[in-house]
C-alpha cells in the first residue's frame, strides 16, 4: 500500500461517526474513472463502522478486506515488531510489546466481526 493510501486510511479512521468528507473510499476497477468515489454515491462493500475502520488501519489494510487478508497483514506486521527481536533493549521491547498487543487486538476484533459473515 503506498504512503498516500496509508495516510488516507489513517485519517479516515480518525473521523468521528457520522462525519463525512467530500471524498470517500478509493474505488478500484476498470470503470472507476479517476479511482475515487464522490460522497453521496452508493459505496460498494459493508457500511462504514469507525471502530472497525481503526482496526483495519492498524493492520494497514483497506476497510472491508476479508479475514484472510487481515490474517496475512497481522502476521506480516507481527514479524516486523515482535518483542523477541528487541530482547537486548528494554525500552524497545516494551514498545514492541504494546504494538504487538494492539495488532493482536485489532486482528481479534476483525475476526470476531468477520467470522459470522463468512459462515453464511
Amino acid at each position: 500500500m503506498d504512503l498516500l493510501r496509508r495516510l488516507w486510511h489513517l485519517a479516515r479512521a480518525q473521523l468521528p461517526a457520522g462525519k463525512k468528507s467530500s471524498w470517500e473510499e478509493p474505488v478500484n476497477g476498470p470503470s472507476s474513472g479517476t479511482g475515487w468515489q464522490r460522497a453521496g454515491e452508493p459505496a460498494p462493500g459493508p457500511p462504514f463502522d469507525p471502530q472497525l475502520a481503526q482496526y483495519y488501519a492498524n493492520l494497514e489494510i483497506p476497510y472491508g478486506a476479508d479475514l484472510e487478508t487481515a490474517r496475512r497483514a497481522w502476521k506480516r506486521l507481527l514479524k516486523k515488531c515482535h518483542p523477541d527481536l528487541h530482547a537486548n533493549d528494554p525500552e524497545k521491547r516494551r514498545v514492541a510489546d504494546q504494538l504487538s498487543a494492539r495488532l493482536t487486538q485489532a486482528f481479534q476484533e476483525l475476526e470476531r466481526a468477520l467470522k459470522p459473515k463468512e459462515n453464511n
